[in-house]
């Protein structure tokens, strides 16, 4: 047609517009497909872009907190009314927490009768997804009120509908925002930033967009249990037991979305949580001491597989915060924390084994941070692990202790396996978790096109996956030194975890020492038997037993020294608390963000390397397949 559709304003209205339209009848809102002339009855006069509004009046709650209320790093905040859904570019001023509540179209200024007040100093400026527009608030000053302008805006359904819904919502957390200006990408700024892109995703399933709005419209109307003490203890492990035997939870989107619906992700945890890209315990440019004395890069032995990543790389990845110079740390008992899938280790053991020392205080905890959250080859991931453990054992001259959650006993394995001088370095390997057959499990995970595309680790821990039939094979599947296993029947991730079949088994034939224990055997319809998660095992107060018992004593931990009786009646251990155990489970959000921007996507695990394909027993016995049942 020659003649284009006008709304009443004489604006040309294009595909793609969203668009309120009355006619004869009634009247119908949403986005134009085409522009075509038809038989409806529609005037022009009478379409219009509800969004396109050049004032609309609104009011604005400060919550006006103290910096000592304030988790220390996050002095400043910016409150999810306005960042959900669009990152903050920036923010100045001392600026504490804010939220508003917008009226929609139709509404006026009139219609707003609640009582706000205002106390903030500095000014917010959001600048949205269409070019051009923007939100800006402040100075107020104890001004009660504010004018929202959205200049010629023509928004998405997807963005209409995220607009709307948060600025009605009056409930305000705070996020964390940097200190400094920061050259991280404003689209991978941060959890919340990285939840928002997802939805503009084309690769992402198309349930990602629905389920990862609600999960920020959660977060933004997210408070505190209700109950005090022991109480607000035992309601979040109800909540977490009611989500995980939901059957409609069946993927980490739908976990994630439920954990949020339920409030199990209070202000506090949340700031930490969104935070975690920019935080230093992540961090994987550590500046560590060299070696005074012998070498161990290019290797330690002549048996070991060769490193792939330059050693100044694999060095910065470890993170020790208790490391001191000189002969300070004589007598001290090193622990590397190696973290699993999908989860930076600084966050990951953050509320949970960070806090080993409370228990053990001769030991010096430090975790690796491998980049991209061991997203990638676990091949090559193992290799930081087999670094670290001959690096802090040279360092501290004497052997150290692994403690590692999920994927991390996979890479510790491997490098066990394929670095034969690590076997003399290490004391105690204790593996939380574990997933060491794999798991029928991996498309829990992957939300790309129905599980078409994932990640290389993610495709490395399936049942049937090359990696984990290379790694048992040849006597893969036993031992190398002290090992403790300890698993959950209830571990959403990794399954089966029951059974002969579990897969955090592992043999003993070459006679180490090795102990697999299975939670809810050993503490059968008692508290610590209960329903963990694949995170959960990480505060189960049994597990924390067992990695004291075997980290004080000769062998890998015993059940048969543990106070049973005791510990079985337990939620959690008594080094932690509902923080502990709320900052755990939030994980799966860190998860959750880490796994959709990874890049690349691949659509196959990749091929075995070189040293395992060609000689799968290097340095070590040679064992017969056998026949696993994969």
């Amino acid at each position: 047609m020659s003649e284009r559709v006008q709304d009443k304003s004489g604006k040309q209205i294009n595909e793609g517009d969203y668009v309120y339209t009355k006619y004869r009848g009634g009247s119908h809102e949403g986005e134009v497909d085409k522009v075509v002339t038809d038989d409806a009855g529609a005037h022009e006069e009478e379409v219009a872009n509800p969004p396109k509004m050049t004032q609309a009046w609104g009011t604005v709650t400060v919550l006006w907190f103290p910096h000592s209320e304030l988790v220390a790093e996050h002095k400043r905040c910016l409150c999810f009314p306005i960042a959900l859904g669009w990152p903050a570019d920036w923010v100045t001023g001392h600026t504490k927490t804010a939220t508003g509540s917008w009226p929609s179209p139709g509404q006026d200024r009139n219609s707003m009768t609640k009582e706000y007040e205002a106390r903030f100093a500095g000014y917010i400026h959001q600048h949205f997804l269409s070019s051009g527009s923007t939100f800006t608030l402040g100075p107020l000053l104890d001004s009660p009120s504010c004018t929202l302008n959205l200049h010629n805006m023509r928004l998405s359904a997807l963005t209409r509908r995220l607009l709307y819904g948060v600025f009605l919502s009056p409930v305000c957390l705070c996020i964390s925002i940097p200190q400094q200006p920061s050259h991280v990408p404003i689209s991978d700024h941060d959890l919340v930033s990285v939840l928002s892109n997802a939805v503009k995703d084309p690769m992402v399933d198309r349930r990602v967009s629905s389920v990862a709005s609600d999960i920020m419209l959660g977060l933004a109307t997210n408070e505190n249990l209700q109950h005090p003490g022991n109480e607000q203890l035992q309601a979040a492990l109800k909540k977490i037991e009611a989500i995980f035997t939901k059957k409609s939870s069946s993927t980490m989107l739908d976990l994630a979305k439920d954990i949020v619906a339920s409030g199990l992700v209070p202000p506090k945890i949340l700031a930490f949580l969104n935070g975690y890209l920019d935080a230093k315990i992540n961090s994987a440019h550590n500046l560590n001491p060299d070696l005074k004395s012998g070498s161990i890069y290019p290797s330690k032995a002549t048996e070991d597989a060769p490193y792939s990543i330059p050693e100044a790389a694999l060095r910065e990845a470890i993170h020790m915060p208790n490391l001191f110079s000189g002969e300070s740390n004589s007598g001290r008992k090193p622990v590397i924390l190696v973290p699993g899938t999908a989860a930076p280790a600084g966050t990951s053991f953050y509320y949970n084994f960070g806090k080993l020392g409370n228990a053990i205080p001769e030991i010096d905890v430090s975790w690796v941070n491998i980049p991209q959250a061991s997203l990638g080859d676990v091949q090559v991931t193992a290799e930081y692990i087999a670094y670290s453990i001959n690096y802090i054992s040279s360092l501290y001259r004497s052997k150290v202790n692994v403690i590692s959650w999920s994927q991390g006993g996979l890479n510790t394995q491997w490098a066990l396996k394929y670095w034969p001088s690590t076997r003399d370095s290490v004391e105690d390997f204790i593996a939380i978790s574990p997933d060491f057959r794999g798991t029928i499990e991996t498309r829990l995970v992957c939300p790309w096109l129905a599980g078409i595309m994932c990640t290389p680790a993610l495709w490395q821990q399936g049942w049937d996956a090359k990696f984990v039939r290379t790694l048992r094979g040849f006597g893969g599947e036993s031992a190398y030194v002290h090992t403790t296993t300890i698993y959950s029947s209830f571990d959403e991730i990794v399954q089966p975890m029951y059974g002969d079949q579990a897969s955090a088994i592992l043999q003993d034939a070459r006679g180490v020492g090795v102990s697999n224990n299975h939670l809810q055997s050993i503490c059968a319809h008692e508290p610590a038997g209960g329903m963990y998660t694949h995170r959960g095992v990480l505060y189960n107060p049994l597990a924390w037993a067992l990695t004291i018992d075997a980290l004080t004593h000769d062998g890998p931990g015993r059940p048969s020294r543990v106070n049973v009786t005791t510990v079985c009646q337990q939620s959690i251990p008594p080094q932690l608390g509902l923080d502990d155990l709320l900052g755990t489970e939030g994980l799966l959000l860190v998860s959750l963000s880490e796994t959709l921007r990874y890049r690349p996507k691949t659509f196959a695990e990749p091929d075995i390397l070189g040293y395992a394909a060609s000689a799968p027993g290097v340095g070590g016995e040679i064992w017969d397949l056998k026949d696993e049942q994969f």
